[in-house]
């Protein structure tokens, strides 16, 4: 199979970064010369604690989850990261000339293309489309993160979890098997492990699942999307 030249690259990341459009042909070449394409498993840890920033990502394949750890060492989902997306922490550290403490892991299968901070300081930041895109994706993850909060504050137990079950299967095409942990649950919605195996296992006995090892299958479809709007 033929490789893919850089300006081939960058032709294909526009797709979904449209400021690369308005970018000159010149500091095209300059970025194409640049960029790094890696690609990373699940699981493999992006940003662990207060790093510098080594780049800005474009992100061609996978998603990446942003998080930090409390006082007690429990791991806080703030926001995922997918195709098309850019993780704001990367302009911030860039705007303030800081670190920033978060953590960012893959989880699913992910190809990033990287280029240099100083790249990306000299040729995007300021470029008036770029900081329209990042303003909006910004906001995206605002409402994610605010979303999130009024959840943990406002909704029940049962009711985030049955959010985040009903959530799972759109992701498969209403499929009825979700492949994950009691553990992952609770990373993602806020909670603890234990409080989510205890109201995982209260969903069993009202018959809206049944529990495996590493594994959820969803009995009705129909009846979870009413319980999770009662």
């Amino acid at each position: 199979m033929r490789k893919e030249g850089p300006m081939e690259i960058i032709s294909k990341l526009a797709r979904e970064y449209e400021f690369l459009d308005t970018l000159s042909d010149e500091t095209k070449r300059i970025i194409a010369e640049h960029i790094k394409i890696n690609e990373y498993s699940a699981g493999y840890k992006l940003i662990n604690g207060t790093q510098s920033c080594q780049g800005f990502s474009f992100i061609l394949k996978g998603i990446l989850r942003v998080y930090r750890i409390n006082d007690e060492g429990r791991e806080v989902t703030l926001y995922k990261l997918k195709q098309g997306d850019s993780c704001f922490l990367t302009t911030l550290c860039v705007l303030s000339d800081q670190d920033h403490y978060a953590f960012a892991e893959v989880e699913e299968d992910a190809i990033l293309g990287i280029i240099p901070m100083e790249i990306f300081k000299a040729y995007i930041l300021e470029d008036k489309a770029y900081l329209k895109y990042i303003f909006k994706n910004l906001y995206g993850k605002f409402d994610m993160v605010i979303g999130a909060l009024e959840k943990i504050t406002f909704d029940s137990i049962e009711k985030r979890i049955i959010h985040y079950l009903r959530q799972s299967t759109e992701k498969t095409s209403g499929g009825t098997v979700i492949y994950t942990t009691h553990e992952k649950i609770a990373i993602d919605i806020g909670s603890s492990r234990e409080v989510v195996s205890r109201a995982l296992k209260a969903l069993e006995k009202s018959g809206l699942i049944t529990l495996g090892r590493g594994k959820i299958k969803i009995l009705d479809l129909g009846l979870l999307e009413k319980a999770e709007v009662v």
